[in-house]
């Protein structure tokens, strides 16, 4: 099987932007504030740019459906439910500790305009920054997986 380049683009992008909508209600539902489109909006310059962090979001994420895509392809699991939760939690594994090796290249963290959200978000309030991390990275494997599963479905 192939990678269907534009169901792995539309995957990402919709990933993606699910992944935000839950990230910004994760402070209504008892966890802190995670913002990861500030976060990378501050990666290259302290003072900030939105703009920036939502490209940077929505490229990541595309890059990411595209690995989800090239192991499908390879036989691995197939784009459905109980892979797309799987590859979310290994994701967030994954995603989760680079975090942690943020702080000594991040302009914004290094200035100090940018909480260190630490490995696995930990240092946003502890366990509950690893759950919303972990939720929002599961919401964000499922998401591709459904897209990019009705992709390959589609082009049967």
């Amino acid at each position: 099987m192939s990678i269907n380049g534009a169901g792995a683009i539309v995957a990402g992008v919709i990933g993606t932007l699910v992944m935000s909508l839950a990230l910004a209600g994760t402070p209504r539902m008892g966890m802190p504030e995670i913002d990861l489109v500030g976060l990378l909006g501050t990666l290259f310059d302290p003072r900030g740019n939105r703009g920036q962090g939502w490209m940077l979001h929505l490229l990541i994420g595309i890059v990411f459906a595209f690995i989800y895509a090239a192991v499908w392809s390879i036989g691995v699991g197939v784009p459905d439910v109980t892979v797309g939760l799987l590859f979310g939690i290994v994701h967030w594994l994954i995603a989760g500790f680079f975090l942690g090796l943020f702080a000594g290249i991040h302009a914004g963290i290094r200035a100090g305009t940018t909480k260190d959200p630490g490995r696995y978000l930990l240092k946003l309030d502890g366990n509950m920054g690893f759950f919303g991390g972990l939720m929002s990275h599961i919401i964000f494997g499922l998401t591709v997986a459904l897209v990019y599963g009705f992709f390959t479905m589609a082009a049967r």
